[in-house]
C-alpha cells in the first residue's frame, strides 16, 4: 500500500465528448489551490477535498458544497467512496505495517458550504478495503486482516455503525499471501462478499456470522437482484450467476472483454468490459442490450448508479458516464495523473470518486466530487 508523499499538486483537467457532453473543459494551475478564473461556468462543478492536508481545490468558480476532512499523517489513498447515514465516507488504508492491519475511514458532508476539518476514525486489525456497501444497520467494507509472519493474510468483512466504529466482524479460515477481500454487495438479507482464493461468503448482516460459501473463481464484481446473485470473473472473461438462497449456480455468460464492475439499477444488470457495457434481464438471465464503451485499457473497474445513468471510472484518470434515458455515453472525462478507479458513491445529486493513485498530494490523498449540469 502506497504512503502519499506532500508535494505539488498536479494539473488537473476534465475533458468532455465534443457534442452534447454534459460536462465542458475546466481546468487548474499547476501549484498551490487556486479556484479557475471566468468562462467555465458551463463546467461540471467539481471539488477535490484532500484528506491528508484540510485543503480542497475547485473546478469552477463557485464551491460545489465542498467540505474538507483531516486524518492522521501518513494514511494511505481512499480506496473507497461509500454513501451511508446521511454522508459520503471515504475508505484507505492506514500507515502500511503489514503485520498491523490498520484502516481509515472518514466522514464528508454532503452539502456544507463551508470547510469544516473532522478527523477520520482508525479501524485496527482491517486493513486494504476494497469495496463498501449499506446493509442492514451498517456499512460493510470488504478488505483483508494483518498479514502474518508466513505472508499470509485472509479476507475480511467489518461493519460500521454511523460513528464509524466497527460493530462487526468476519475474518475468513483460510488465506494466502496475496489474498484478501475484492468485492462486496447486499441482497436478500445476506452481506456478500468475494475474495481472491475464488470463494464468496454471504455473511449475516445482523451478526456477521458465516451463512453460506459459493466457490467460483475471481469474484472481482458482486451485485444482488432479487434471488439472483451476480459475479464478474475477468480472467476467465465470464458473468456467473448463482441463486441467493441455495448457491448453485443458475447460468454462465461469456463476454467480450474484462468485465469486472457490475450494477443493478433500473430493473436490469449492467457489465462492464474494456470494450462495452452489457445489460440483462434479472428474472431471465438475457441479454438485453449492448453498448460500446469509450476506450479504457484498464477496463472499467468501478462502477455506480449515479445522477443521470451509470457512472464507471478506471486506472488512468477517466471517467464516463451512461445515460439511461438516452442509451448512449454522454459524458467522458479525464483530469490530473492519478489512478482513480476505487468503488464509486452517489449521493446528493453528485458523484463521489475516490482518488487512490500515489500522484502528488492532494491527487492521490483525496476525493472529488462531480455534479453534471444535467
Amino acid at each position: 500500500m502506497h504512503v502519499v508523499t506532500r508535494s505539488t499538486l498536479v494539473a488537473i483537467a476534465l475533458a468532455a465528448l465534443p457534442a452534447g457532453a454534459a460536462m465542458a473543459q475546466t481546468s487548474t494551475t499547476v501549484g498551490p489551490y487556486v479556484p479557475p478564473g471566468t468562462g467555465m461556468s458551463s463546467g461540471v462543478p467539481w471539488t477535490t477535498v484532500d484528506l491528508g492536508t484540510c485543503s480542497m481545490a475547485t473546478g469552477t468558480a463557485t464551491v460545489n458544497g465542498s467540505y474538507a476532512g483531516c486524518n492522521n499523517e501518513g494514511v494511505g489513498s481512499p480506496l473507497v467512496a461509500v454513501s451511508a447515514f446521511g454522508q459520503v465516507w471515504a475508505a484507505g488504508a492506514g500507515p502500511y505495517d503489514p503485520s498491523q492491519a490498520e484502516a481509515f475511514i472518514e466522514p464528508i458532508a454532503l452539502t456544507s458550504t463551508t470547510v469544516s476539518p473532522t478527523v477520520g476514525k482508525t479501524l485496527t486489525g482491517f486493513t486494504a478495503p476494497r469495496a463498501g456497501v449499506v446493509g442492514g444497520s451498517y456499512m460493510w467494507l470488504a478488505g483483508s486482516t494483518a498479514q502474518g509472519s508466513n505472508g499470509v493474510i485472509k479476507a475480511m468483512a467489518v461493519g460500521v455503525d454511523s460513528t464509524g466504529t466497527v460493530r462487526k466482524r468476519y475474518a475468513a479460515s483460510s488465506g494466502a499471501v496475496g489474498a484478501g477481500g475484492l468485492s462486496i454487495a447486499y441482497g436478500t438479507s445476506k452481506v456478500w462478499v468475494g475474495d481472491a482464493l475464488g470463494r464468496v461468503y454471504a455473511l449475516s448482516p445482523s451478526s456477521g456470522k458465516l451463512l453460506m460459501t459459493i466457490k467460483t473463481a475471481s469474484p472481482h464484481g458482486l451485485a444482488v437482484s432479487g434471488s439472483t446473485l451476480w459475479v464478474t470473473n475477468p480472467s476467465a472473461r465470464t458473468v456467473k450467476v448463482f441463486n441467493t438462497s441455495s448457491g448453485a449456480q443458475r447460468t454462465s455468460i461469456t463476454v467480450t472483454g474484462a468485465p469486472n464492475a457490475v450494477v443493478v439499477t433500473g430493473g436490469s444488470v449492467w457489465v462492464f468490459t474494456q470494450k462495452y457495457l452489457y445489460r440483462y434481464s434479472p428474472s431471465s438471465l438475457k441479454q438485453t442490450g449492448r453498448y460500446a464503451a469509450p476506450p479504457s485499457g484498464s477496463g472499467w473497474l468501478g462502477a455506480a448508479a449515479g445522477p443521470g445513468g451509470i457512472w464507471a471510472s478506471n486506472y488512468v484518470a477517466q471517467i464516463v458516464r451512461f445515460n439511461t434515458s438516452t442509451l448512449t455515453f454522454d459524458v467522458n472525462a479525464t483530469w490530473s495523473n492519478s489512478n482513480i478507479a476505487g468503488p464509486l458513491a452517489s449521493a446528493g445529486g453528485s458523484l463521489w470518486v475516490p482518488n487512490t493513485g500515489s500522484s502528488p498530494s492532494p491527487v492521490g490523498h483525496s476525493v472529488t466530487r462531480f455534479t453534471p449540469v444535467s
